[in-house]
């Protein structure tokens, strides 16, 4: 089963800004719903556990995540696999980040994911983890939009 997700925020802060906010896996791995333990494995290689509630079903990965691209002030894709905890099942996703600029001290970010579920995590519906995702996706959107707002920059100190 393959889902695609996705979503589009404006931030109050130039592109600049926006980039070297996303640009740090730390502070990224905050805004995601459901991120704990993010580790350095190498340069460009990072490990954590992503955990979401489905249904009545609390599912666990334990993922590595590669940033494969990084364009600066423009973009960035990672390549996120793991292995579900407790259960039968392995994740596959591919993510990415677009900024534009939308304005003085105006960036757009767009956000997609595509997730893949397989084994036994697959079939337990895709209506659930579709409507799953897309929740994810805004409340992913809402706190990066939230914490680049909040963060001091330079020019408001």
């Amino acid at each position: 089963m393959a889902l695609q997700t996705g979503g589009q925020v404006r931030v109050a802060v130039d592109r600049a800004t926006a980039f070297d906010y996303v640009g740090d896996p730390v502070r990224l791995a905050q805004c995601i719903p459901g991120c704990k333990d993010l580790r350095e494995l190498s340069p460009g290689r990072y490990s954590a556990v992503l955990t979401n509630e489905v249904g009545f079903i609390t599912l666990s990965f334990k993922v590595t995540v590669e940033v494969v691209k990084v364009e600066p002030l423009s973009a960035m894709e990672a390549k996120i696999t793991g292995e579900a905890i407790g259960l039968v099942g392995r994740v596959a996703a591919n993510a990415g980040l677009q900024l534009s600029e939308a304005g003085p001290n105006q960036t757009d970010i767009r956000y997609t994911a595509s997730v893949g579920l397989t084994g036994k995590l697959g079939g337990l519906g895709e209506p659930v983890f579709r409507a799953k995702s897309a929740e994810v996706a805004r409340e992913f959107g809402a706190n990066l939009k939230a914490a680049i707002e909040q963060t001091p920059t330079k020019a408001r100190v």
